[in-house]
């Protein structure tokens, strides 16, 4: 065969080569740091436990009136779970991936063998989102084999309602998991990128609900928090009401992973290791 004949891969099949060797690195990476698992375990064990607390009161309202365990509503307590301790979890996970190798120059090897900063950062997005997504599942699973098991007596398991919290909160992780590889990305610096993590999903959109101003109250529903939890609470939050519905809070949590991942990419661009 001569030369001629051969044909050269293209640049795109370069680029999808050098992307799955970089899931891959970022795959043994991650998965070889007790951090990640511990994570994992904390999202997973804090509902569980979250779980066990929310329907243990509600078996005691139970106990004394059957007709009160009408209202517990199990894909309620598990948006809970996800907004009040899991979400926290997937910041830390997507914190220490994204900043660790900053602090430890193992950041300057990784560009070393592969210059194509975007390819090393949609890698890392991916292996991430995918971990927190995983995570965001076995936790909903288990809190909802807690509350089964405390409240079945009294209240039927809306199985339909409950996977679509579940895959929904799921989502919401994993998208929560790129919009902080981006921010830690850019910070390169873990207490600063938890900090801002802890101030968009809680701080922020709780100071501006009680502002006691309507439109600054409205505003909060911009934030990435309150909207995930609008989205995988199916709007049935029980402690907050947005002012809009349906699949504007999903593209509210999308247009902040987006935002998040551009100003990374081009923070590794303008910025050397």
């Amino acid at each position: 065969m001569s030369a001629s004949s051969m044909k050269e891969p293209s640049v795109w099949a370069v680029r999808q080569h050098a992307l799955r060797r970089e899931i891959a690195a970022e795959w043994i990476r991650q998965s070889s740091l007790r951090s990640t698992w511990w994570c994992a375990a904390a999202a997973v064990a804090g509902m569980a436990a979250f779980a066990g607390l929310s329907g243990w009161s509600q078996l005691a309202h139970a106990l004394e009136d059957p007709l009160a365990s009408q209202g517990a509503e199990f894909a309620q307590l598990t948006s809970h779970g996800y907004f009040y301790l899991v979400q926290f979890s997937v910041l830390i996970l997507a914190a220490l991936a994204s900043t660790g190798g900053f602090g430890n120059r193992g950041a300057a090897g990784t560009f070393t063998w592969n210059p194509d900063r975007s390819v090393v950062l949609l890698a890392r997005t991916l292996v991430t989102a995918a971990l927190a997504f995983a995570t965001a599942v076995v936790a909903g699973l288990a809190g909802t084999g807690v509350l089964a098991a405390l409240l079945s007596r009294f209240v039927s398991l809306p199985l339909g309602e409950v996977l679509t919290t579940v895959l929904g909160a799921g989502v919401c992780m994993a998208l929560f998991a790129a919009l902080f590889v981006g921010v830690g990305t850019a910070l390169r610096g873990t207490a600063g990128t938890v900090m801002t993590g802890f101030l968009l999903l809680l701080g922020l959109p709780l100071v501006m609900q009680l502002s006691g101003v309507d439109a600054v109250d409205d505003l909060a529903a911009l934030t990435p928090g309150l909207a995930g939890i609008e989205f995988y609470a199916a709007g049935d939050v029980g402690f907050y009401s947005a002012p809009f519905d349906g699949p504007a809070n999903i593209a509210v949590v999308v247009g902040w992973a987006v935002a998040g991942l551009l100003v990374a990419r081009t923070e590794l661009r303008l910025r050397d290791v």
